[in-house]
């Protein structure tokens, strides 16, 4: 294994089994770890090619924003916001808002080929469980956070009101999505009673104009909406259906196949690249055949 792999693995070790993010481990633990796994002393200037968030790498154009490539650890005081000073845990989901947006990006764990057989647990428990439990938990906590920013902001009653009904695909935002799609793209379902209408930026990464925006959204079944917001499914810009190893064999019962339907619009497909990036779980290697 490599000195990268090594920090991660001795993170993970520390971390295991838990999955909140409030679970933080220092540097000191992870270098105790490291001598105890390895026997040999933690590489001290290797903690910069780990970080997802580091002043120096921050997007120019975003300062709030930065990231190394390299997506292993995240560090924090609070579980949540980046912090120079903070202790560490391991990369979430949830986290993708503060990637650098100038760069292209690297992994988010080691692969098992990376790793020995007696790791292997910890790279399952981390693509199965830890950076899953951001989808569920942290991402909605995100968008909580944002919705209450809304509340109290000096934005006029009706437009919080128009804001936070996007948040459930509902009001404004329902219909302007329903003006550009008029069918679930992967069931040819055209009743709107039984189409829910899908952010494909999150609407808790999104800015206001986004969260309102029509091309911002895509009208899905149900079950093919949770596929999509949870990353198991992306689409091509040409429409395509692209699907996540772990998904597979959920697609094959559900029959869903990667044949293009329609392809995006170029205002659909700058959102759809966010998705490929941040919201798909392209940790591991896609597959189009369901």
């Amino acid at each position: 294994m490599n000195k990268m792999t090594k920090h991660w693995v001795a993170t993970a070790s520390l971390l295991h089994p838990a999955t909140s993010s409030e679970v933080l481990v220092s540097q000191d633990e992870i270098q105790r770890r490291h001598q105890e796994l390895f026997g040999v002393p933690l590489a001290q200037s290797l903690e910069q090619q780990l970080i997802s968030w580091k002043p120096r790498y921050a997007d120019k154009r975003v300062p709030t924003r930065g990231g190394s490539r390299n997506r292993f650890l995240f560090r924090t005081s609070d579980g949540h916001t980046p912090d120079r000073n903070g202790r560490f845990r391991l990369y979430k989901l949830a986290d993708s808002q503060y990637d650098g947006m100038d760069k292209p990006l690297g992994p988010t764990c080691p692969s098992l080929d990376e790793v020995q057989e007696e790791f292997h647990y910890l790279v399952d428990w981390y693509i199965t469980s830890y950076r899953d439990s951001s989808s569920d938990g942290d991402l909605e906590s995100e968008a909580d956070i944002a919705e209450k920013e809304i509340q109290l902001s000096d934005l006029p009653p009706t437009e919080k009101t128009v804001l936070i009904d996007a948040r459930r695909g509902q009001g404004v935002f329902r219909s302007r999505v329903g003006r550009i799609e008029k069918k679930c793209r992967v069931t040819g379902i055209t009743d709107p009673r039984f189409l829910v209408a899908s952010h494909i930026k999150p609407w808790a990464c999104s800015a206001n104009v986004e969260r309102l925006d029509g091309n911002n959204g895509l009208m899905l079944s149900p079950h093919i909406d949770r596929l999509f917001d949870r990353g198991f499914i992306t689409f091509d810009q040409d429409g395509a259906v692209t699907i996540a190893p772990e998904a597979t064999e959920v697609c094959r019962q559900w029959h869903i196949t990667p044949q293009s339907a329609m392809p995006l619009s170029h205002e659909q497909e700058q959102y759809m690249q966010y998705h490929r990036v941040h919201v798909y779980r392209h940790w591991t290697s896609a597959s189009r055949n369901a």
